[in-house]
Parts: structure tokens; sequence; C-alpha cells
């Protein structure tokens, strides 16, 4: 029983390890706004303002082959600040072999918006990040 709780305690201890180390190796970007940044699935990153942003998720949905059609392309995302946690998902809507889209944009915490710029589909996703200017 003593061995199983000792190798439970290490499993732990080096999970734990692991997520610092990951958590310390997420890129800190200066924020200006609006900023357009390049995410990649499950690399985080922490703005300047302390916004932490990771990217969770994506997908891409498109007409049938050859087919004409609606397309379109959402990313989710784990954000934080503070003690404030959240997910959204942002989208981008268009039309197959148009370069004219439609953003759908999210909101998040009442303070930034996210908009889906643009993507290398899987590798990276271009959000633009806007933060409500302060009114006092």
């Amino acid at each position: 029983m003593s061995r199983i709780i000792a190798v439970i305690s290490l499993f732990l201890f080096w999970n734990h390890l692991s997520y610092a180390q990951q958590e310390e190796g997420a890129g800190t970007i200066q924020y200006a706004n609006p900023i357009l940044v390049e995410l990649e699935p499950n690399v985080p990153i922490m703005l300047t303002d302390s916004l932490s942003i990771l990217l969770t998720g994506y997908s891409h949905k498109r007409p049938t082959h050859g087919a004409s059609g609606q397309t379109k392309t959402g990313v989710q995302l784990s954000l934080s600040k503070g003690n404030n946690c959240g997910e959204i998902e942002v989208y981008r809507y268009g039309l197959q072999g148009e370069t004219a889209y439609t953003y759908a944009p999210s909101s998040w915490n009442d303070e930034y918006e996210f908009k889906l710029k643009d993507f290398d589909f899987p590798l990276s996703f271009k959000i633009v990040i806007s933060k409500k200017q302060d009114t006092d």
C-alpha cells in the first residue's frame, strides 16, 4: 500500500512540475489596442496586461468536394485574468472560393472582444483582440 501511495505522490509531483514548466514557457506579448495575436494549438500566451490565452480547439467546415457554398472556421479559447476564467468560441464565415468574410466576434469578461482574422489550418490562427477603453 505504501508503494502505491509513493507512486501516486511521485506522479502528482511530476505532473505539477510539468504544468509549471508549461506555464513558465508561455510567451509574453506586449499589449496594444487592438492587437493581432497568432495562436498555435495548446501553446499558451500571456499579454502584458495579464490576460492568458490558450487555443484549445478548432474546426473548419466547408461544402462537399467540388460544391460551392458556405464555409465556417472556428476556434475555442480558454482565457484567464486574475480570478476570472472562461472559454469562448470565435467564428469566421465565408463562401467557398471567395475572399470576403463575415466575422462573428465574441466578448469575454465585458472587457475584451475577439475576432478570428486568418488561419493556417491547423498550424496557427490569427486573432484580433480589442480591449474596451476605460471611461473614467
